[in-house]
């Protein structure tokens, strides 16, 4: 795998970085799609705390 990864950085650069934005991207919105619709005693506390971030800036 990371035989492939390091030919495809000296191929086309741009699109490892588009490779790792889709990872970044999915990982980023699954967070929310995660959190949806649990309680808050379920929830780790690093993702409570994020939960009560994201509802502040809710306002």
């Amino acid at each position: 795998m990371w035989s492939v990864l390091g030919e495809l950085a000296l191929a086309a650069p741009w699109l490892l970085g588009l490779l790792l934005f889709a990872i970044f991207l999915i990982v980023l919105v699954s967070l929310p799609l995660s959190l949806r619709g649990s309680d808050a005693s379920d929830r780790p506390e690093i993702i409570r705390a994020l939960a009560d971030f994201w509802r502040f800036w809710r306002r």
